[in-house]
């Protein structure tokens, strides 16, 4: 007796690989012709569950395509995305590892358009980015990395801080004591900090 038995669907756009026990699993017109499936084929159990593993990982890399497509991901975010597709966790495992290695999925890369994203909408220094980061899921360590490799450049880092005061500097603009408050709570550190209103001063001096 067949392990599974393959269905046409109810409204004919493609068929189900139907089990005597257990659930059944879709398979789309292209990937009937793609993986040889026909109506009424028979199917032992090891080629229902190797079929499943061809439709599922086809489908989980296709939908982990399209998010990417849209734009960068960290691993672990595009992971918790597959899973409420309901995809198995070993198929989504896989097609990650598969993407990482084609360099189609990277923490780094993510990591640095986030932080690119957080100095436009809401300027943030060092310590809070790295935070932000590990709460999506990103290496600590790979965090850190990235982000210090962002402020090494003096220009980008003197920017980032200068328009997070200027955000601030419409509430605390005569208070230096909350204004350097809020920018460490920003996460700039204080010798930033210090830097920072040094240069404030020189410059109001100069005009």
């Amino acid at each position: 007796m067949a392990y599974a038995t393959i269905q046409r669907g109810a409204s004919k756009d493609g068929y189900f690989a139907v089990p005597a026990e257990g659930s059944s699993f879709f398979i789309s017109q292209m990937q009937a012709v793609q993986f040889g499936v026909r109506e009424n084929q028979e199917l032992t159990e090891s080629e229902f569950y190797q079929l499943r593993t061809q439709v599922l990982s086809q489908r989980c890399r296709i939908k982990a395509m399209d998010y990417l497509a849209r734009r960068e991901h960290g691993r672990r975010e595009l992971e918790l995305k597959l899973q409420q597709k309901n995809f198995p966790q070993e198929i989504i495992k896989t097609q990650l590892d598969d993407l990482a290695a084609q360099n189609l999925l990277s923490d780094e890369r993510f990591a640095e358009q986030y932080i690119v994203s957080r100095q436009r909408k809401n300027p943030e220094g060092p310590a809070v980015l790295i935070m932000r980061l590990q709460q999506r899921g990103i290496d600590r360590s790979v965090a850190e990395t990235v982000v210090q490799q962002w402020f090494s450049d003096e220009e980008a880092a003197q920017r980032a801080i200068e328009n997070a005061a200027q955000r601030l500097g419409r509430k605390y603009a005569d208070d230096t004591f909350k204004l350097t408050h809020e920018l460490r709570r920003k996460g700039f550190s204080s010798a930033a900090i210090r830097a920072y209103l040094e240069n404030r001063v020189t410059n109001d001096k100069c005009y």
